[in-house]
C-alpha cells in the first residue's frame, strides 16, 4: 500500500475553502427565504421513500445498545486505550454532521425550487448525526473513557472541518447541488464504505451493533445525495455541472485524501498516534480495519463514486495513489 507523505506530491489543487478563507456568513447569500407557495407535493419518489424510512427506522443510542455487556477483561490496556481514542474520534467526526446538516437545510429553505423531501431528510439527519455522536462517545466510555479532544495533527483539528462544512453551505459561489455532492456523495459515501468493511472485520458484539445501527442511517444519507443529484442535474447547465465537479474534486483532495475519514491516507509524524491506535484497534477487532483493508476500500469507493457521477457529466480525475 502506498501512502502520501506530502499532499503536494499528488499535484492537488489548493482548497477552495481553506481554514484561512474568510467566513461567508448567511447574510452573504443575499436572499430571503422563499417560503410561499409552500408545496408539499412529492416530486422525487426515491427521496419520498427515504423520508418514510427515516420516520420508521429509529433507535435510541442510550437504551438500544448494551454497553454494560462490553467485557474489558478480554482486551489488554493497550488495546482498550487505542480503541477508546478511535471511538472518541468517531464521536468528533459525527459531531461535524450536526453542523453540516442544518446548514444545508437552511440553504435549501432559502431557495424556492427545492423539494420538500430533501428538506425533511436533512432536518431528520441532524437528529441522526446526534445519536451517532452519542453512541460513539458512549462506546468509548465503555472501553475505558471518552477522550474530549483530538491529539495534535488530527485532520479534524487541523482542517477545522466543521467550519469547512458550514462555509460551503453558506457560500454563494457554491451551488446547493455541489455542496450536497461533496458531503453526501463523496464524504459520506467513503465513510459508509469504510464502515461496512469495519463491520465485517469486527467481532466484539457491542461494537458491532454500534456500527450496524450507524450504518443503517448512513446508507440513507449517502443515497439522499445521489437521488437528489440524479434529479437536479437533469436541468443544470454545463457551467453548473463544472461547479459541482470543482467542489467534488476539492472534497476528495483536501478532505478525504488528507485523512478525515481514513488516517492511513497520510504518513507523517503528526498523525502517527492515530494510525497506530487504529492499527491496534483493528488487530483487536474493536471496530477498525487494517491499513491495507482500508486502503482497498478507499480505492474501490472512489471508483464506484466516479462511475455513478459519469452519467451526470461529472468527471473525477485519476489519482496516482488510488488508480
Amino acid at each position: 500500500m502506498n501512502t502520501v507523505t506530502d499532499i503536494k506530491d499528488l499535484g492537488l489543487s489548493e482548497s477552495l475553502y481553506s481554514k484561512n478563507a474568510p467566513v461567508r456568513g448567511l447574510h452573504k447569500l443575499n436572499m430571503l427565504e422563499k417560503r410561499f407557495p409552500l408545496s408539499i407535493k412529492r416530486t422525487n419518489p426515491k427521496l419520498a421513500a427515504m423520508w418514510t424510512q427515516a420516520k420508521t427506522l429509529t433507535w435510541d443510542a442510550e437504551t438500544d445498545i448494551p454497553y454494560s455487556t462490553f467485557d474489558k477483561s478480554n482486551y489488554s490496556q493497550e488495546q482498550l486505550d487505542a480503541a477508546r481514542l478511535c471511538w472518541s474520534r468517531r464521536a468528533w467526526t459525527e459531531y461535524t454532521g450536526i453542523v453540516e446538516s442544518p446548514a444545508l437545510c437552511i440553504r435549501l429553505c432559502l431557495e424556492g425550487n427545492q423539494s420538500i423531501e430533501a428538506k425533511f431528510l436533512l432536518a431528520a439527519k441532524v437528529f441522526e448525526e446526534a445519536r451517532h455522536c452519542e453512541a460513539s462517545f458512549m462506546l468509548a466510555d465503555a472501553m475505558g473513557g471518552y477522550i474530549v479532544e483530538p491529539p495534535p495533527g488530527d485532520a479534524i483539528q487541523k482542517m477545522l472541518v466543521a467550519g469547512f462544512r458550514d462555509r460551503m453551505a453558506f457560500n454563494p459561489e457554491v451551488i446547493s447541488e455541489a455542496a450536497i455532492a461533496g458531503w453526501h456523495c463523496i464524504s459520506e459515501g467513503i465513510a459508509y464504505d469504510i464502515f461496512l468493511a469495519r463491520y465485517a472485520h469486527t467481532t466484539e458484539p457491542v461494537t458491532k451493533e454500534v456500527i450496524r445501527l450507524i450504518s443503517q442511517d448512513e446508507v440513507r444519507h449517502v443515497e439522499l445525495g445521489w437521488a437528489y443529484l440524479e434529479e437536479r442535474t437533469k436541468d443544470l447547465s454545463k457551467s453548473d455541472i463544472l461547479k459541482i465537479e470543482q467542489v467534488v474534486r476539492d472534497v476528495i483532495e483536501n478532505v478525504e485524501l488528507r485523512g478525515f475519514h481514513s488516517t492511513f491516507m497520510l504518513n507523517d509524524a503528526e498523525t502517527s498516534v492515530l494510525r497506530e491506535a487504529e492499527a491496534i484497534a483493528a488487530d483487536a477487532r474493536l471496530g477498525f480495519c487494517t491499513a491495507d483493508q482500508e486502503h482497498q476500500v478507499f480505492v474501490k469507493s472512489i471508483q464506484r463514486i466516479r462511475e455513478r457521477f459519469a452519467p451526470m457529466g461529472i468527471t473525477i480525475p485519476l489519482y496516482p495513489e488510488l488508480d
